[in-house]
């Protein structure tokens, strides 16, 4: 009769425990739901902002191009740039040792040091472009 009380206090204590751990386990389960779903809002900001950045990217290349090849002046180039770079966090505060007297200045700041970036293994041609676009920042209004 013993053997009988002692397996069924066993399976009670088992059922117990069991039950206990499915009510753990349910609690975590919701808690794990509702970070995988803050996880999930964070990963998808953070991928609209790579992309973001990306096509910010790519059209700053685009116009660094032809400001190179001289078919689009410093002044079209800040035209096109301006209303995408407007909306960059944290651009406004760029270069803030020597501060650009206006923002389109600033845009042309970036357009210069991407086109500088650009030419970096071209030297001469580096420096006759630079040449000219300084002269056109120096115009900029």
């Amino acid at each position: 009769m013993s053997a009988r009380r002692t397996g069924a206090a066993s399976a009670a204590t088992l059922i117990a425990v069991a039950l206990t751990a499915l009510g753990i386990d349910a609690s975590l389960g919701v808690d794990a739901r509702e970070e995988v779903r803050r996880h999930e809002g964070d990963a998808a900001a953070l991928e609209a902002q790579r992309v973001r950045v990306l096509r910010e990217n790519e059209a700053s290349g685009r116009v660094a191009a032809r400001v190179i090849a001289g078919t689009l002046p410093l002044v079209g180039a800040v035209d096109e740039l301006e209303p995408v770079l407007r909306e960059r966090t944290g651009f406004a505060s760029a270069w803030a040792d020597d501060p650009p007297p206006t923002f389109r200045h600033r845009v042309a700041r970036s357009i210069l040091a991407r086109v500088d970036a650009e030419l970096a293994h071209d030297p001469a041609r580096r420096a006759a472009v630079l040449a000219r676009l300084d002269a056109e920042y120096a115009a900029l209004r």
